[in-house]
């Protein structure tokens, strides 16, 4: 076997190894010479289920932070859940002798990386965000190599190769997929298309800013918005508060078409998680960012900050969506089609190094 992409648990870790696994292949690697390994109780058994290289799920979960009973069970048994998954892994790269094991962090990531460190196979940090996360850091130790997203990330052996993005979306265009886009997710064509999302989880504080941002599009100019509320959110609706005047406005808990999304999409506004970050530089999309202020070591702003220090993002507080200032700011942009055309302009020069091979590179160097 080639390759072993290991982690998950969320999706903002689950996309970046199916980034990396679809790079692979389009440099030529079968897909027979790859593997997925992530946790039983991640979403990557969902957002896997269809793939066609060989996965293996185990029992390793994350530390819980809550005092719950149910929270402080599982914290009992985690330990016993490492031991298994790192047995576990262990015994599946001797069977299947890969040349490079790829970590992308993540609670998941740690049996397999600690196996390839008993086996002696290279291992490839992949860090996308500006500050890295703990697992990271952690196996950075041990690593052959880190390919970082960002200049400075301070890991060990880094070598900046830009974020891991799915290659829907590195190879958009997004002018000629504009209409079919529209028409896929029941969008008007004619409209100014707002899209609001939370990540994969939802945010509760974006949510909370929809109704203010309906209310001050109206009579700006036909305004669609797209809202993307996240599965925990998906009982409430704020259907009911559509203003009169307002060209649409369609809610769902998930999509996972989001080449179509981009696509359709004229100003987006989003948490600054690591994947979307990459996401809106590698297509080129205007943006208003709003990072969560409880993000460990603060990595969303700094994430935002990446775009906002470009002129390629607004990046605006949380209090901004309680205090009508994000609201203010999505209408100055729908109404200033040059602004969002220069915002989309220079994300798109920061998304070079995503669309490039450089992360291919470093990691076809580390199997040799």
């Amino acid at each position: 076997m080639f390759a072993v992409v290991t982690g998950g648990g969320t999706s903002g870790h689950v996309m970046p190894a199916v980034a990396i696994l679809e790079l692979l292949k389009e440099a030529g690697h079968s897909p027979e010479d790859l593997a997925f390994v992530g946790a039983r109780r991640g979403v990557e058994t969902r957002l896997l289920a269809d793939t066609d290289v060989r996965t293996a799920f185990l029992p390793v979960s994350g530390l819980q932070r809550s005092l719950s009973p149910r929270s402080i069970l599982r914290n009992i048994v985690f330990p016993f859940r490492v031991i298994v998954s790192r047995l576990t892994a262990v015994r599946l790269l001797a069977r299947w002798k890969p040349r490079v094991v790829v970590s992308v962090g993540g609670y998941a990531s740690d049996p397999v990386s600690f196996a390839a460190r008993v086996r002696g196979i290279p291992l490839v940090c992949v860090s996308y965000d500006r500050v890295a996360g703990l697992a990271t850091r952690k196996q950075a130790r041990h690593a052959t190599v880190c390919a970082v997203a960002f200049e400075g990330t301070k890991l060990p052996r880094a070598v900046v190769t830009g974020a891991p993005v799915r290659a829907e979306l590195r190879h958009l265009d997004v002018a000629a997929r504009r209409d079919a886009a529209r028409d896929a997710l029941g969008i008007p064509r004619g409209a100014v298309v707002v899209t609001v999302m939370g990540g994969s989880l939802g945010s509760g504080v974006l949510n909370g800013a929809v109704p203010g941002i309906m209310a001050a599009c109206v009579g700006a100019e036909p305004v669609f918005v797209f809202h993307i509320c996240g599965e925990r959110f998906e009982n409430h609706s704020t259907a009911s508060k559509v203003p009169a005047g307002l060209a649409g406005y369609r809610s769902v808990g998930y999509e996972s078409r989001m080449a179509d999304v981009y696509g359709a999409t004229d100003l987006l506004v989003a948490r600054a998680g690591a994947s979307t970050v990459a996401e809106i530089a590698t297509v080129g999309t205007a943006s208003i960012l709003v990072p969560w202020s409880r993000a460990v070591d603060n990595h969303q702003f700094l994430n935002a900050q990446w775009l906002g220090d470009a002129s390629a993002a607004v990046v605006l507080p949380e209090s901004s969506c309680a205090d009508g200032v994000l609201a203010a700011e999505v209408k100055r942009l729908v109404v200033d089609a040059n602004a969002r055309a220069a915002l989309a302009s220079a994300a798109r020069r920061m998304g070079e190094l995503h669309r490039g091979e450089a992360l291919r590179g470093v990691i076809e160097n580390a199997a040799r």
